[in-house]
């Protein structure tokens, strides 16, 4: 290790005498008095002294450069560490030091509000939680979210807006009548006294339930609203309550079910990494469904340990929620240092007791796993949003890959696979092809699995794509040897023979997403095609320690962090998961709609075909009129008018 020049100026030397030895947090600031760093101790002043231990950082290779820079000192003394642990959360939230683990700054992730520093409130889209919280810290408002996925906030608005017609305006438009807005059912007209004040709180107190994810608290309670008010004759009212029960129904059914127990609520943390880019993915369970899926974004200093990220990680997000929305049960992929306190400290915050756990098997690691796949998927479209990215992988020398990984050509053209599916249902496959270091879109394949359906079987899947891809080639060789053996026997000078087709172009290297396992598959499925694989590479890349793996080889091989060779790599990979993901996402869009369109009367599934083939989605199907519609069905305008509406009305 390089030895490093440090000396201790007489300000801070001053300081570190007055550091106490209790429990408490520190705080470390630069030269411009900004927040570098803040830590946790039983006892602030060993805790703090050790930093200036110059020894001891070549086990901590970050205070080589964090330490220099460290102007000033303070402490806050706490009566316990678990009141250390909490502030030392909440701190690290507020001013996002350059050297902890944060999650990014929820500035910009939206939040629903619900204004009840109103007499009448409304729901409100609001972004900077805490400049509304430290403008009007005496506020009653609500706040629900946050929201990492804006479309799922906004459509959650809607189903607010269109079922609850809570207030939209902060001010009336009219004196003397309703706005536009009341009729067309986005408002119940508090403004007008055209709602009783108890009736509009009742409507309040729903939506709050429904936010909370209380689905079924929610519908109990407009049923038994739409009988009283059948009840009583009151039959526009009724159908009111019936309108909303049937949008709360139609979100519930784009939820996985996860438990039947109605009770079950529970926050499912799962994470993925990439080099200093973190991704902690939540699953919210309420009700046993999954209400919520968040994709939170972490930054993560040099050399931070993955667990001890997770760890802080978590913590961050427990300091930004609501009280109410803190679940009975927190499950998590690695299991949390200061468990106990987090336990206490969420229990008193929640008013019920709160558990965490880690699962070694069981239902509850098989959620930590849809949430870790789900991470490994928003990762990836976090890196691959990055345009720098792509600039780095074409600056690659391709022979420095050959080198590396000890390959037989150099990879000029590379072609890479991937699976996906959702929970094993709706298993599709995706090859990207790189030419020369670049991707080449038009040699990009997609692939609907045909042997594997309704399972998990990834070994299988890709035994098939693999086969399904370069069966062709094994055709045309096999029909270009015999051609060449009936030459030889008739004694003809037979001209050169041509190429395969370009689509059928072995490439330089197969790269498959996974370990032995899918890389024994892939061989298998090569060596049935009686691809020779002495002229080509076959490799696999495994997430977890970003291992290589070669055919035939016990031991695999790790690359430097740093090599462009595997950024190269994980780059390519990373494009597969990308396709494959989007692929999976349309076909799975395209299966609901025509599921959807199934259900209505008098449509077969050779007239949606028809449908979906002419107009390309169901949104363009309800824009259709009605003459285009009936000419595409081949049949009268009288008779197919009624399942236009239906359409319509979905």
């Amino acid at each position: 290790m390089t030895k490093v020049l440090y000396e201790i100026d007489s300000a801070l030397k001053s300081q570190l005498k007055n550091v106490p030895s209790l429990s408490g947090i520190y705080m470390m600031m630069d030269k411009k008095g900004e927040v570098i760093y803040i830590g946790k101790a039983l006892n602030l002043k060993d805790r703090v002294r050790s930093y200036f231990n110059i020894a001891s950082w070549k086990d901590r290779p970050k205070l080589c450069f964090m330490m220099p820079k460290v102007k000033e000192i303070k402490t806050v003394v706490t009566r316990s560490e678990k009141e250390a642990l909490i502030l030392e959360a909440s701190l690290v939230n507020k001013h996002q030091p350059k050297y902890n683990v944060t999650l990014k700054d929820d500035k910009k992730f939206p939040w629903l509000m619900i204004t009840h520093d109103e007499s009448y409130p409304r729901v409100v889209p609001i972004r900077d939680v805490a400049g509304f919280k430290h403008k009007y810290p005496n506020t009653k408002n609500k706040f629900f979210g946050p929201y990492s996925d804006s479309g799922a906030m906004w459509e959650t608005y809607k189903v607010l807006k269109e079922g609850f017609q809570l207030r939209l305006r902060r001010k009336p438009l009219f004196k003397d009548r309703p706005c536009m807005n009341y009729h067309l059912r986005l408002c119940s007209g508090p403004c007008q006294s055209l709602i009783i004040y108890d009736d509009y709180q009742k409507i309040v107190k729903q939506v709050e339930d429904f936010l909370l994810g209380k689905y079924d608290v929610v519908l109990e309670d407009l049923k038994k609203q739409m009988k009283e008010a059948s009840k009583n004759l009151q039959y526009e009212k009724a159908a009111k309550f019936r309108d909303t029960i049937g949008k709360i129904k139609k979100v519930l059914e784009k939820q996985i079910v996860v438990s039947d127990e109605v009770s079950l609520s529970q926050d499912i943390f799962a994470c993925d990494w990439s080099g200093q880019n973190m991704l902690l993915e939540l699953l919210m369970v309420r009700e046993g469904k999954v209400v919520a899926v968040e994709s939170l974004p972490v930054d993560l200093p040099k050399d931070t340990e993955l667990e001890i990220a997770f760890n802080e990680a978590i913590k961050q997000y427990y300091t930004r929620i609501n009280d109410e929305n803190i679940p009975k049960e927190i499950i998590v992929q690695f299991k949390l240092a200061e468990i106990n306190y987090i336990e206490e400290w969420l229990t008193s915050r929640s008013k019920k007791k709160v558990t965490v756990i880690c699962p070694k098997k069981g239902k509850k690691l098989e959620l930590i796993k849809m949430a870790e796949h789900n991470a490994k998927l928003a990762l990836q479209r976090v890196l691959l949003s990055n345009i720098n990215n792509v600039g780095a992988i074409r600056e690659l020398p391709l022979q420095e890959l050959q080198k590396e990984l000890g390959l037989k050509n150099i990879p000029n053209r590379i072609e890479c696979f991937d699976i996906s599916h959702l929970g094993g249902t709706g298993t599709v496959g995706s090859m990207v092809c790189f030419i020369n270091g670049k991707p080449d879109k038009n040699e990009y394949r997609k692939f609907k699995l045909k042997t594997v359906l309704n399972k998990i079987d990834d070994f299988q899947s890709m035994k098939e794509i693999i086969s399904r891809r370069y069966r062709m080639h094994s055709v045309i060789a096999s029909e270009a040897k015999q051609s060449q053996d009936r030459s030889k026997s008739n004694e003809i000078a037979s001209s050169p023979l041509q190429a395969p087709r370009n689509d059928v172009v072995l490439p330089d290297l197969i790269i498959i997403d996974g370990g032995k396992g899918q890389l024994s598959a892939a061989k298998e499925a090569l060596e049935s095609l009686n691809i020779d694989l002495n002229k080509i590479d076959l490799i696999s890349l495994a997430k977890r320690l970003e291992e290589v793996f070669k055919p035939g080889e016990k031991k695999s091989i790790l690359l430097d962090r740093k090599s462009k060779t595997l950024f190269l790599l994980q780059r390519i990979r990373d494009e597969a998961h990308r396709f494959a993901i989007t692929f999976q996402r349309d076909t799975r869009t395209k299966d609901t709609f025509q599921s959807e369109l199934e259900k209505i009367s008098g449509l077969t599934k050779a007239k949606i075909q028809r449908l979906m083939n002419y107009f390309g989605s169901l949104k363009n199907i309800q824009e259709a009129d009605l003459e285009t519609f009936a000419k595409v069905l081949r049949q009268n305008k009288d008779v197919v008018g009624n399942i236009l509406e239906k359409i319509k009305n979905l």
